[in-house]
């Protein structure tokens, strides 16, 4: 299964022999499930189910959905060649709906693969009144992890009160950044090199787009 440089996987594949492939992912989120811009980044974990390996293109049309900033409604998301179904939080609003389906209707237009996509409250999946045909491994995915968006837990510069001065002004600007990318000020190189660390990444070159998650991917 390709990993994405957007989206931190918080446990290996599991495989089981009588259910869906699954893994849980995480990534900095910018916006509630309602689409509402929050005042601080937080971070979104989310579960995708799949068949014997993920295609490619559903990796590129997961990130090109996060750059437009379409994923944080999503709890889980099901993979079946290039059919998916999107479950959605039960705070996303029947007035919501339709700008979701806009975005992820966006996704599917600049795909070459032609990924047709569906949408479902994971209410429907928990009361068994989903007409998705392999709910009940959806429903048990679902109560097996915690799974929407909480919280980003950032350190304060009391947490580094035993560390030396100079590596405590490191490490309180790296978090300052995160929690507030739209004014960071500190040397950039620095920056992404402490947040590539900070959200399980090897390099670097992807960081611009947790400190500023509306930057558009160029075209390759």
């Amino acid at each position: 299964m390709a990993f994405s440089d957007f989206f931190h996987p918080e446990c290996d594949p599991v495989e089981p022999y009588d259910a869906q492939n699954h893994v849980v992912f995480s990534c900095l989120q910018w916006k509630k499930p309602s689409l509402e811009v929050m005042p601080e980044i937080a971070k979104q974990t989310f579960a995708i189910m799949y068949g014997d390996e993920m295609n490619q293109s559903i990796t590129a049309a997961l990130e090109r959905a996060y750059i437009l900033g379409a994923m944080s409604p999503i709890k889980l998301i099901a993979v079946h060649e290039k059919h998916i179904h999107l479950f959605l939080d039960d705070s996303v609003s029947s007035a919501t709906l339709p700008e979701v389906q806009s975005m992820w209707e966006e996704v599917a237009f600049i795909s070459s693969a032609r990924i047709e996509v569906d949408f479902a409250h994971v209410s429907e999946v928990y009361s068994g009144r989903s007409d998705y045909i392999f709910w009940q491994d959806a429903k048990e995915i679902l109560e097996s992890y915690s799974l929407g968006i909480e919280n980003y837990e950032v350190l304060t510069i009391d947490d580094f009160a035993d560390e030396p001065i100079d590596k405590v002004q490191w490490l309180y600007s790296v978090n300052e950044a995160v929690r507030h990318p739209q004014s960071n000020q500190i040397c950039p190189n620095v920056a992404q090199l402490a947040l590539a660390s900070m959200v399980g990444h090897s390099e670097c070159h992807m960081v611009q787009y947790y400190l500023h998650p509306r930057f558009q991917k160029p075209d390759e």
